[in-house]
């Protein structure tokens, strides 16, 4: 091993260590090991040198002192749930992220003549076939042109997959559950039900749509003639990169 840095310090601090043996050592050293040493002769207790101040536990007092002020059961109270916001006409909107399954740009939407309303048409996942609910449509909001924004939100409703067309996909925020409010009374009708509640994020109004329910039509009204005639839309007339 070589006589410098880590290693020589080591080597110093041993040699240090190891003082001449002073002569009752020495002739306790040399007895026979069976043999036990003079009653009179004082036997050496160990001593432990500790920190002074508590310094040696610095780090158990540091993570106390983070620790201060937490309050676990206000902390239980928080239910949090996740959900993914969306834009229909201006407005925001959220679903759940559980029926969520992938969230597609505009690629190709082939419309279906005398389609169920609001079906907006058909697309192709990977080989699979699905149809595409306009949600402005839907929600009997004015109907919107596709940009690069649109997206179509994959969703699992009912042990079927379906895509729902919306302006555009914002993120996945955790709305606390206890927050959410019920929608108003006065405005809530049998074709409105789809909407589970209202949560405000700062200066954000979001309704929060239940899927299920938003796929269930009743009274529909008459589908705009853009439904009837059968053309499709590709990521050209979208915009979408």
């Amino acid at each position: 091993m070589p006589a410098f840095g880590f290693a020589a310090d080591l080597l110093k601090n041993r040699g240090a260590s190891e003082a001449p043996e002073s002569p009752a050592e020495s002739a306790a050293s040399n007895q026979p090991k069976g043999d036990s040493p003079p009653s009179d002769t004082p036997q050496a207790t160990p001593t432990i040198v500790t920190e002074s101040g508590g310094d040696a536990e610095r780090i158990f007092a540091f993570a106390d002192s983070l620790d201060q002020g937490f309050n676990e059961e206000q902390a239980a109270k928080v239910r949090l749930e996740t959900w993914v916001t969306l834009t229909l006409a201006d407005e925001t909107f959220a679903l759940p992220v559980e029926p969520v399954r992938e969230i597609l740009r505009i690629s190709h939407i082939t419309r279906v003549p005398h389609s169920p309303y609001p079906i907006r048409g058909v697309t192709n996942l990977r080989g699979r076939v699905i149809p595409v609910i306009d949600l402005r449509i839907r929600l009997e909001l004015t109907e919107g042109e596709l940009t690069r924004a649109s997206r179509i939100i994959v969703v699992s409703s009912r042990g079927r997959l379906l895509g729902l067309l919306v302006d555009g996909v914002h993120q996945v925020v955790h709305l606390d559950a206890d927050r959410v409010q019920p929608p108003p009374q006065d405005v809530m009708t049998v074709q409105s039900d789809y909407i589970s509640g209202v949560y405000h994020m700062e200066d954000d109004l979001i309704l929060l749509l239940n899927v299920d329910r938003a796929l269930i039509i009743r009274g529909a009204p008459t589908a705009p003639s853009s439904q009837i005639e059968g053309a499709d839309i590709t990521s050209q007339d979208a915009g979408a990169v």
